[in-house]
Protein backbone atom coordinates (compact mmCIF):
# COMPACT_ATOMS: atom_id res chain seq x y z
CA UNK A 1 0.00 0.00 0.00
CA UNK A 2 1.85 3.51 -1.11
CA UNK A 3 0.85 6.71 1.12
CA UNK A 4 2.92 9.03 2.49
CA UNK A 5 4.69 8.98 5.72
CA UNK A 6 2.20 11.28 7.40
CA UNK A 7 -0.58 9.37 6.51
CA UNK A 8 0.78 6.62 8.38
CA UNK A 9 1.31 8.18 11.09
CA UNK A 10 -1.95 9.46 11.28
CA UNK A 11 -3.48 6.52 10.99
CA UNK A 12 -1.27 5.17 14.13
CA UNK A 13 -2.55 7.84 16.14
CA UNK A 14 -6.26 7.10 15.45
CA UNK A 15 -6.15 3.65 15.76
CA UNK A 16 -4.38 4.29 19.70
CA UNK A 17 -7.30 2.83 22.04
CA UNK A 18 -5.52 5.78 24.67
CA UNK A 19 -6.11 8.64 21.88
CA UNK A 20 -10.01 8.33 22.40
CA UNK A 21 -9.99 7.74 26.02
CA UNK A 22 -8.41 10.55 27.03
CA UNK A 23 -11.09 12.05 24.57
CA UNK A 24 -13.90 10.12 26.92
CA UNK A 25 -12.38 8.86 29.99
CA UNK A 26 -16.29 7.49 31.11
CA UNK A 27 -16.21 5.00 28.14
CA UNK A 28 -14.29 1.97 27.10
CA UNK A 29 -12.30 0.39 24.18
CA UNK A 30 -11.26 -2.95 23.64
CA UNK A 31 -12.61 -3.42 27.66
CA UNK A 32 -13.54 -7.22 28.50
CA UNK A 33 -16.85 -5.91 29.95
CA UNK A 34 -18.10 -5.36 26.61
CA UNK A 35 -16.82 -8.45 25.19
CA UNK A 36 -19.31 -11.05 23.41
CA UNK A 37 -19.49 -13.18 26.47
CA UNK A 38 -20.41 -10.43 28.32
CA UNK A 39 -23.21 -9.29 26.72
CA UNK A 40 -26.82 -10.56 27.61
CA UNK A 41 -29.80 -9.86 24.91
CA UNK A 42 -32.73 -7.74 26.33
CA UNK A 43 -35.75 -9.71 26.64
CA UNK A 44 -38.96 -9.25 25.17
CA UNK A 45 -42.32 -11.13 25.44
CA UNK A 46 -43.50 -13.27 22.37
CA UNK A 47 -46.57 -11.58 21.29
CA UNK A 48 -44.67 -8.25 21.48
CA UNK A 49 -41.91 -9.32 18.73
CA UNK A 50 -44.99 -10.98 16.45
CA UNK A 51 -46.56 -7.54 16.74
CA UNK A 52 -43.62 -5.10 16.25
CA UNK A 53 -43.16 -7.79 12.89
CA UNK A 54 -46.82 -6.84 11.55
CA UNK A 55 -46.07 -3.22 12.00
CA UNK A 56 -42.77 -3.81 9.68
CA UNK A 57 -45.10 -5.43 7.63
CA UNK A 58 -47.86 -2.83 7.73
CA UNK A 59 -46.31 0.24 8.25
CA UNK A 60 -42.43 -0.14 7.37
CA UNK A 61 -41.19 0.59 10.92
CA UNK A 62 -41.47 0.24 14.58
CA UNK A 63 -40.39 2.45 17.69
CA UNK A 64 -39.96 1.28 21.57
CA UNK A 65 -39.30 3.18 24.51
CA UNK A 66 -35.80 3.34 26.42
CA UNK A 67 -34.41 -0.07 26.67
CA UNK A 68 -32.47 -1.90 29.90
CA UNK A 69 -29.43 -0.75 28.00
CA UNK A 70 -27.02 -1.22 31.31
CA UNK A 71 -24.90 1.66 30.35
CA UNK A 72 -25.12 5.17 31.38
CA UNK A 73 -26.91 7.26 28.12
CA UNK A 74 -25.31 10.10 29.77
CA UNK A 75 -22.32 9.54 29.22
CA UNK A 76 -22.26 7.98 26.11
CA UNK A 77 -23.73 11.60 24.80
CA UNK A 78 -20.99 13.24 26.37
CA UNK A 79 -18.68 10.93 24.82
CA UNK A 80 -20.10 11.43 21.43
CA UNK A 81 -19.69 15.19 21.71
CA UNK A 82 -16.53 14.93 23.05
CA UNK A 83 -15.66 12.99 19.68
CA UNK A 84 -17.24 16.21 17.81
CA UNK A 85 -15.60 18.95 19.83
CA UNK A 86 -11.97 17.33 19.22
CA UNK A 87 -12.82 17.82 15.26
CA UNK A 88 -13.81 14.54 14.04
CA UNK A 89 -17.16 13.46 12.62
CA UNK A 90 -19.33 11.88 15.25
CA UNK A 91 -19.73 8.69 13.57
CA UNK A 92 -15.35 8.06 14.87
CA UNK A 93 -17.69 7.52 18.22
CA UNK A 94 -17.86 3.94 16.97
CA UNK A 95 -14.27 3.96 18.35
CA UNK A 96 -16.11 2.73 21.67
CA UNK A 97 -17.71 -0.17 23.10
CA UNK A 98 -20.76 1.26 24.39
CA UNK A 99 -22.27 1.84 20.76
CA UNK A 100 -21.57 -1.25 19.76
CA UNK A 101 -22.54 -2.96 22.88
CA UNK A 102 -25.76 -1.85 22.58
CA UNK A 103 -26.75 -3.42 19.31
CA UNK A 104 -25.39 -6.39 20.29
CA UNK A 105 -27.61 -6.71 23.14
CA UNK A 106 -30.74 -6.66 20.43
CA UNK A 107 -29.92 -10.24 19.46
CA UNK A 108 -33.26 -11.56 20.21
CA UNK A 109 -35.10 -8.56 18.90
CA UNK A 110 -33.21 -8.62 15.44
CA UNK A 111 -33.49 -12.44 15.37
CA UNK A 112 -36.89 -12.38 15.28
CA UNK A 113 -38.22 -9.78 12.81
CA UNK A 114 -35.08 -11.26 10.40
CA UNK A 115 -33.95 -14.29 11.48
CA UNK A 116 -31.69 -16.36 13.95
CA UNK A 117 -28.92 -16.04 11.64
CA UNK A 118 -28.83 -12.19 10.78
CA UNK A 119 -26.09 -10.12 10.30
CA UNK A 120 -24.35 -7.33 10.63
CA UNK A 121 -23.93 -4.93 7.71
CA UNK A 122 -20.46 -2.43 7.29
CA UNK A 123 -22.78 0.65 7.47
CA UNK A 124 -23.95 2.55 10.00
CA UNK A 125 -23.15 6.29 11.28
CA UNK A 126 -24.12 8.47 14.11
CA UNK A 127 -24.93 12.09 14.39
CA UNK A 128 -25.08 15.24 16.86
CA UNK A 129 -27.54 17.66 15.57
CA UNK A 130 -26.86 20.70 17.39
CA UNK A 131 -28.35 23.37 15.00
CA UNK A 132 -24.68 24.79 14.30
CA UNK A 133 -22.11 22.56 13.01
CA UNK A 134 -24.69 19.54 11.92
CA UNK A 135 -28.33 21.62 11.43
CA UNK A 136 -30.24 18.91 10.01
CA UNK A 137 -30.21 15.21 10.32
CA UNK A 138 -29.76 13.30 6.42
CA UNK A 139 -32.49 14.51 4.07
CA UNK A 140 -35.81 12.65 2.95
CA UNK A 141 -34.04 8.98 1.47
CA UNK A 142 -34.79 5.20 1.02
CA UNK A 143 -31.90 3.47 2.27
CA UNK A 144 -32.11 0.89 -0.16
CA UNK A 145 -35.36 0.64 -1.44
CA UNK A 146 -37.81 -2.17 -3.06
CA UNK A 147 -34.73 -4.72 -3.73
CA UNK A 148 -34.61 -5.10 0.72
CA UNK A 149 -38.01 -6.03 1.13
CA UNK A 150 -39.32 -9.89 0.33
CA UNK A 151 -42.36 -10.94 -1.51
CA UNK A 152 -44.83 -10.68 1.63
CA UNK A 153 -43.14 -7.36 2.12
CA UNK A 154 -41.17 -8.55 5.09
CA UNK A 155 -37.75 -7.06 5.51
CA UNK A 156 -34.46 -8.49 4.30
CA UNK A 157 -32.28 -5.53 5.47
CA UNK A 158 -32.93 -3.29 8.60
CA UNK A 159 -32.09 0.04 9.98
CA UNK A 160 -32.19 0.43 13.50
CA UNK A 161 -31.73 3.58 14.84
CA UNK A 162 -30.86 4.94 18.41
CA UNK A 163 -31.21 8.23 19.55
CA UNK A 164 -28.11 8.67 22.28
CA UNK A 165 -29.98 11.91 23.89
CA UNK A 166 -33.84 13.16 23.89
CA UNK A 167 -34.85 13.69 20.21
CA UNK A 168 -37.23 16.32 19.94
CA UNK A 169 -39.02 18.12 16.93
CA UNK A 170 -37.27 20.94 18.11
CA UNK A 171 -33.69 19.45 17.88
CA UNK A 172 -34.36 17.26 15.24
CA UNK A 173 -36.48 13.87 15.27
CA UNK A 174 -37.03 11.51 12.66
CA UNK A 175 -39.91 11.80 10.13
CA UNK A 176 -41.34 8.86 8.44
CA UNK A 177 -43.83 8.17 5.44
CA UNK A 178 -45.70 4.72 7.05
CA UNK A 179 -45.66 2.27 4.15
CA UNK A 180 -49.19 1.76 4.28
CA UNK A 181 -49.35 5.71 3.37
CA UNK A 182 -47.19 5.80 0.62
CA UNK A 183 -48.01 4.55 -3.11
CA UNK A 184 -44.66 4.30 -3.75
CA UNK A 185 -43.41 1.61 -1.32
CA UNK A 186 -42.23 -1.29 -2.31
CA UNK A 187 -42.41 -0.95 -6.21
CA UNK A 188 -39.65 0.38 -8.73
CA UNK A 189 -41.35 3.69 -8.69
CA UNK A 190 -39.71 4.41 -5.19
CA UNK A 191 -37.54 6.64 -6.30
CA UNK A 192 -40.25 9.21 -6.34
CA UNK A 193 -41.36 10.48 -3.62
CA UNK A 194 -45.11 11.19 -3.33
CA UNK A 195 -45.70 12.46 0.03
CA UNK A 196 -49.27 13.43 1.58
CA UNK A 197 -48.17 15.40 4.39
CA UNK A 198 -50.85 14.93 6.36
CA UNK A 199 -49.71 10.97 6.23
CA UNK A 200 -46.44 12.08 7.82
CA UNK A 201 -45.26 10.52 11.24
CA UNK A 202 -42.68 12.76 13.67
CA UNK A 203 -41.15 9.76 15.84
CA UNK A 204 -39.49 12.23 18.89
CA UNK A 205 -37.86 9.62 21.60
CA UNK A 206 -36.33 9.42 24.84
CA UNK A 207 -32.38 8.41 25.14
CA UNK A 208 -32.38 5.15 24.73
CA UNK A 209 -35.01 4.39 22.86
CA UNK A 210 -35.13 1.92 19.71
CA UNK A 211 -36.86 3.15 16.19
CA UNK A 212 -36.41 0.41 13.36
CA UNK A 213 -37.81 0.75 9.93
CA UNK A 214 -37.11 -1.73 6.79
CA UNK A 215 -35.06 -0.28 3.79
CA UNK A 216 -37.53 0.54 1.78
CA UNK A 217 -39.23 2.81 3.76
CA UNK A 218 -38.98 7.05 2.94
CA UNK A 219 -37.70 8.81 6.37
CA UNK A 220 -35.40 11.50 7.09
CA UNK A 221 -34.29 13.31 9.89
CA UNK A 222 -35.55 17.25 10.73
CA UNK A 223 -34.13 20.27 10.87
CA UNK A 224 -33.06 21.62 14.75
CA UNK A 225 -34.95 25.08 15.57
CA UNK A 226 -31.91 27.85 15.53
CA UNK A 227 -32.00 27.99 19.70
CA UNK A 228 -32.19 24.16 21.45
CA UNK A 229 -31.28 23.02 24.49
CA UNK A 230 -29.75 20.10 24.01
CA UNK A 231 -28.37 18.56 20.75
CA UNK A 232 -29.62 15.38 19.17
CA UNK A 233 -27.25 12.74 19.49
CA UNK A 234 -28.34 9.28 17.59
CA UNK A 235 -26.75 6.30 15.88
CA UNK A 236 -27.29 4.14 13.44
CA UNK A 237 -26.59 0.61 12.27
CA UNK A 238 -27.89 -2.00 8.89
CA UNK A 239 -29.13 -5.32 9.36
CA UNK A 240 -29.82 -8.20 7.24
CA UNK A 241 -31.26 -11.54 7.31
CA UNK A 242 -28.92 -14.13 7.01
CA UNK A 243 -30.16 -16.26 4.51
CA UNK A 244 -30.39 -12.98 1.90
CA UNK A 245 -27.55 -12.39 -0.81
CA UNK A 246 -25.14 -10.13 1.21
CA UNK A 247 -26.04 -6.93 0.18
CA UNK A 248 -22.70 -5.34 1.32
CA UNK A 249 -19.39 -7.22 1.85
CA UNK A 250 -18.26 -8.07 4.26
CA UNK A 251 -20.93 -9.03 6.54
CA UNK A 252 -20.06 -9.11 10.48
CA UNK A 253 -21.24 -11.41 13.37
CA UNK A 254 -23.57 -8.91 15.72
CA UNK A 255 -21.86 -10.61 18.85
CA UNK A 256 -18.55 -9.34 17.65
CA UNK A 257 -15.93 -7.16 19.83
CA UNK A 258 -14.18 -5.30 16.95
CA UNK A 259 -10.76 -4.64 17.79
CA UNK A 260 -9.53 -1.12 17.68
CA UNK A 261 -8.23 -1.43 13.86
CA UNK A 262 -11.16 -3.18 12.67
CA UNK A 263 -13.44 -0.76 13.93
CA UNK A 264 -11.05 2.43 12.35
CA UNK A 265 -11.41 0.91 9.23
CA UNK A 266 -15.22 0.16 9.26
CA UNK A 267 -15.03 3.68 10.58
CA UNK A 268 -13.07 4.88 7.30
CA UNK A 269 -15.41 3.15 4.84
CA UNK A 270 -18.52 4.71 6.49
CA UNK A 271 -17.10 8.67 6.07
CA UNK A 272 -16.08 7.34 2.10
CA UNK A 273 -19.23 5.98 1.61
CA UNK A 274 -21.56 8.23 3.19
CA UNK A 275 -19.67 11.40 1.75
CA UNK A 276 -22.55 12.47 -0.52
CA UNK A 277 -24.58 13.08 3.14
CA UNK A 278 -21.99 14.06 5.10
CA UNK A 279 -18.75 15.97 3.24
CA UNK A 280 -15.69 14.33 4.12
CA UNK A 281 -13.08 16.67 5.48
CA UNK A 282 -9.68 16.82 3.59
CA UNK A 283 -7.68 16.25 6.43
CA UNK A 284 -9.08 12.70 6.49
CA UNK A 285 -9.65 11.90 3.04
CA UNK A 286 -6.03 11.06 2.39
CA UNK A 287 -6.28 8.36 5.68
CA UNK A 288 -9.61 7.11 4.94
CA UNK A 289 -8.36 6.18 0.83
CA UNK A 290 -5.49 4.60 2.31
CA UNK A 291 -7.04 2.80 5.22
CA UNK A 292 -10.31 2.09 5.17
CA UNK A 293 -12.29 -1.80 4.11
CA UNK A 294 -12.79 -1.68 0.65
CA UNK A 295 -15.99 -3.10 -0.47
CA UNK A 296 -15.96 -6.13 -1.89
CA UNK A 297 -13.78 -7.31 0.66
CA UNK A 298 -13.83 -10.94 1.58
CA UNK A 299 -16.01 -12.25 4.88
CA UNK A 300 -13.01 -14.75 5.03
CA UNK A 301 -10.41 -11.70 5.77
CA UNK A 302 -12.98 -10.01 7.87
CA UNK A 303 -12.45 -13.43 10.37
CA UNK A 304 -9.37 -13.12 11.02
CA UNK A 305 -9.74 -10.21 13.15
CA UNK A 306 -9.99 -10.85 17.11
CA UNK A 307 -12.59 -10.55 18.21
CA UNK A 308 -15.22 -11.71 15.25
CA UNK A 309 -16.89 -14.41 17.14
CA UNK A 310 -19.84 -16.32 15.98
CA UNK A 311 -22.86 -16.39 18.04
Amino acid sequence: MNHSPAIGERFKTLVDPEHWRRMAPALHVGSPDFSADSTQPVVYEKEALAGLTLDLIREGYFQLPPQEWGIDMARVAEGVSAVVKAGFMPVFAFMFDELWFMYARLRQLLGTVLDEKYMMLPAFWAWHVDGTREVAGWQPHRDLGHRSLLPDRRPASLTVWVPISDATPRNGCMYILPADRDPNYGTPRDTEFNIDLQSVRALPSPAGGVLAWTQAVLHWGARAANRIEAPRISMAMEFQRGDHLAIYEPLLHPQAAFDPEFRLRLILRQVLQYQHMYPLPTDLRGVAEAFAFKPGTSTAFVQGFKGNAPR
